[in-house]
């Protein structure tokens, strides 16, 4: 990674150093054939166009036009020659070697820094692969808790305890997103996360699992135990000054929780289809049990 981002600042610096002395050069050029101006300036004009194309990354464009531009300027100083209708000087020439010199330089430019974009977004999809913890409420993710669920599984296997899985949804999400904020829809999300993580043992850890809200909680209970502290929580939730001044107002804010106990024979290690299926019992969480 490091090799590749060098490489592509290496050639934004060449890039930039041969098109501005390439530039640099016209100037002079241009200043040295006082006799030749008008043709000079069109010169100059083409491949101000070059490189403003291979400046929008329109490369073949850039190209063609230098080409154009490098072409009908040879063959005219040929029919000048020829026909004599005007005097050929050979200093005329390295407008060719500039045009071409300047279309380069403004191409491995636009290259090097298309490349440092690339590697810089490769870099950061590595990073939030990477991430482990929640940036909002400060908790654990979902990749979090598919490492920690493997890890219970084998400790509960080893040592003949229950482990259960509990996930939290937020009821009414379009609703409560349209009545709020949205940096009241994220303190929703924080004093949910909170409540939640003063319901449960200390043993037990919580996680958020997505940007809406939603909540796993990895119990060391059964299922009978992971049913009284979905008990206790909803108990909670039901107090009206749970979520008191988030809004001018006073707002309800409802959940949807399921809960499973694992089961080798019926998970068999699989951390995924663990949680698909206790998501199926979120859904059929219809209505709130006090």
């Amino acid at each position: 990674m490091e090799k590749k981002e060098t490489t592509g600042k290496a050639l934004q610096d060449i890039g930039i150093t041969i098109l501005l002395v390439a530039l640099l050069l016209c100037a002079v050029l241009l200043a040295a054939t006082t006799e030749q101006y008008f043709e000079g300036l069109l010169m100059l004009a083409g491949i101000f166009l070059a490189v403003l194309f291979a400046a929008f990354r329109l490369t073949a464009v850039a190209i063609v036009i230098a080409g154009l531009q490098t072409v009908a300027f040879v063959a005219y100083k040929i029919y000048s020659y020829v026909t004599g209708v005007s005097e050929v000087y050979p200093i005329s020439f390295c407008w060719v070697a500039l045009t071409l010199m300047a279309v380069a330089g403004a191409i491995m430019y636009v290259s090097g820094l298309k490349q440092m974009r690339l590697e810089n977004q490769v870099l950061k999809q590595q990073v939030e692969e990477l991430i482990m913890i929640d940036p909002l409420t400060g908790f654990y993710n979902l990749r979090s808790m598919f490492m920690d669920i493997q890890t219970q599984i084998s400790y509960a296997e080893r040592n003949g305890k229950a482990i259960s899985l509990m996930i939290i949804k937020l009821r009414y999400l379009k609703e409560l997103k349209s009545v709020l904020k949205k940096a009241q829809y994220d303190e929703v999300r924080v004093r949910l996360a909170k409540i939640v993580v003063d319901t449960v043992r200390l043993e037990d850890r919580v996680y958020v699992i997505d940007e809406e809200g939603s909540l796993g909680v990895l119990l060391t209970c059964d299922r009978n135990g992971a049913k009284l502290v979905e008990g206790r929580l909803r108990k909670k939730l039901d107090d009206p000054a749970a979520f008191d001044g988030i809004a001018q107002t006073s707002i309800r804010v409802e959940v949807k929780i399921g809960s499973l106990q694992y089961k080798k024979e019926e998970f068999e290690r699989d951390a995924i289809l663990f949680k698909e299926r206790v998501e199926e019992e979120v859904e059929y969480d219809l209505c709130d049990i006090s």
